[in-house]
């Protein structure tokens, strides 16, 4: 995309969330993405490193507190583009890299209430889509049946409803389908939110990643966690509804 294009499609963009979230959600995205782009060059984060298994579960467990919503998986900016044709919201109208992500091979699973966009949690089934899921080098053994989760985000304004929940369960319902065995994905130590979504799929907690880049250089090294993995909830979190 030429730097033309990119300018018109971030003031799209801008726009769309200015309608839809209001002044302080503009100022919120234009926050997070300030905070993405100066970890292009300066990143320090540490991360809890967890593998879920692929296994029937009761959906009811995991429906969200709403009176109806509707999940729509998207493969392509084509099938993106069907759904906006069908009266519910574009997603890739606020997120500015989603049509990468769509090309690279990554999936989206966009939940809706009515025709607007409530959440999104994105899947990858291979190294070029986990590059824009997750960029954080932890080993994901893709060629025997595992995949990635990651890039998940819950409009402000349905946050506590448990759309995050219910959408990792359609996720890993869509990878059992297809003969997945396991998933892994990385939580920040601090996200204590996503942490207790996560501990109600029983996962291993198998380590902790430590990322650092400055400008050109950076660096990864995944240690044991301490005390050895454990399934669940990391030691010490706090609990918080999501």
């Amino acid at each position: 995309m030429s730097l033309r294009g990119t300018v018109v499609a971030l003031a799209r963009r801008s726009g769309a969330v200015l309608r839809k979230e209001g002044p302080v959600g503009l100022l919120r995205r234009a926050g997070a993405f300030a905070g993405f782009l100066v970890s292009r060059v300066l990143d320090f984060r540490t991360v809890y490193l967890y593998e879920h298994s692929v296994i029937a579960r009761d959906r009811s467990l995991f429906q969200p507190r709403l009176p109806s919503w509707e999940l729509r998986v998207m493969h392509s900016n084509a099938e993106a583009d069907a759904v906006a044709a069908e009266g519910f919201e574009d997603f890739c109208e606020s997120f500015v890299f989603a049509n990468r992500s769509l090309e690279s091979g990554a999936v989206a699973f966009c939940a809706y209430v009515g025709s607007e966009l409530a959440h999104v949690g994105w899947l990858a089934v291979d190294e070029t889509g986990k590059r824009h899921v997750d960029k954080l080098p932890f080993r994901v053994a893709f060629d025997a049946h595992q995949a990635c989760t990651g890039g998940t985000y819950t409009v402000p304004r349905y946050r506590g409803n448990g759309l995050m929940a219910c959408v990792y369960h359609e996720r890993f319902e869509y990878l059992r389908a297809r003969g997945y065995t396991s998933v892994r994905n990385s939580v920040r130590v601090s996200n204590v939110a996503s942490q207790k979504v996560h501990a109600r799929f029983a996962p291993l907690i198998y380590g902790i990643g430590r990322y650092r880049r400055v400008l050109w250089w950076h660096s990864w090294r995944e240690e044991p966690l301490p005390g050895g993995a454990r399934r669940g909830m990391p030691e010490g979190g706090r609990v918080v509804e999501v």
